[in-house]
């Protein structure tokens, strides 16, 4: 008999031990989830704010910075509170609304895409006005033009995702999906996701890059020419040292008088 009832005994404790992992992970996703939107959300806030009550900084190079900062702001008011309610629902075994899972692939195609954009927009940037720091009459422009390309870009990703990419893991527990019926899985991960982050991550590195020698490049040359620089200053500065003063001549003093009373 006791041998019998120990498969039940360790079928059961194994249930329990699933339950209770379950419950820490929701618990521990809820509390991550919930730290990182109130924290995004007042530093993303402060920032916007910032940039609005000082004039000085209401710079165009500060434009890309607002616009990525209210990009941050929508996600932690939209897709984690979305995220949030789908890890909570599923934990309590409940119905997740097909409008739910939805907003949450197109928010979170929408977030990535265009933040990862704006961060290589302000890589650009930023070597144009090192590179070129008296070029400013495009200035405007072209950061207008960065700030459309990337929500233009980021819209038609998102609008793409929702239509034809719903195979995210997010999506499948939202729906309760098995993974055997699915075609595919995790396309927006492996196929729009992955490569973009790569391409935006090699522009970014390939702008500091440059920044990084074009810096390096001229501190060389200050450096050069300030050696001679100084050799020469401190020349001129003991020629004059030993010249009589002018105060000297007026009193009829020596020269060395004349120093040691200036």
């Amino acid at each position: 008999m006791q041998a019998g009832s120990l498969p039940h005994w360790d079928l059961g404790n194994s249930s329990l031990l699933t339950d209770y992992l379950d419950i820490v992970l929701t618990v521990a996703n809820s509390v991550l989830l919930c730290t990182v939107c109130f924290v995004g959300i007042a530093a993303n806030l402060f920032v916007t704010w910032a940039v609005y009550h000082q004039k000085s900084l209401r710079t165009w190079n500060n434009a890309l910075l607002v616009n990525l900062a209210v990009i941050d702001l929508l996600r932690c008011v939209i897709d984690c509170p979305i995220l949030l309610a789908i890890h909570v629902t599923d934990s309590l075994s409940g119905h997740v609304d097909q409008l739910v899972c939805d907003a949450q692939v197109a928010s979170f195609s929408f977030s990535c895409c265009i933040q990862l954009l704006t961060l290589a927009c302000i890589s650009a940037e930023r070597y144009q006005a090192i590179a070129h720091p008296f070029q400013t009459s495009q200035r405007r422009t072209r950061i207008l033009v960065f700030i459309a390309l990337t929500w233009t870009l980021a819209i038609l990703v998102a609008l793409l995702c929702l239509k034809f990419v719903k195979d995210s893991p997010v999506y499948v527990k939202c729906t309760g999906l098995k993974l055997e019926t699915l075609i595919s899985y995790d396309t927006f991960g492996l196929y729009i996701l992955v490569p973009l982050w790569s391409t935006c991550f090699g522009v970014i590195i390939g702008f500091y890059a440059r920044i990084f020698l074009i810096v390096r490049a001229h501190s060389r040359k200050i450096f050069d020419k300030d050696g001679p620089a100084v050799e020469l200053t401190t020349e001129v500065e003991g020629a004059v040292c030993m010249m009589p003063s002018s105060f000297a001549k007026e009193k009829d003093l020596t020269p060395m008088q004349g120093q040691l009373r200036l």
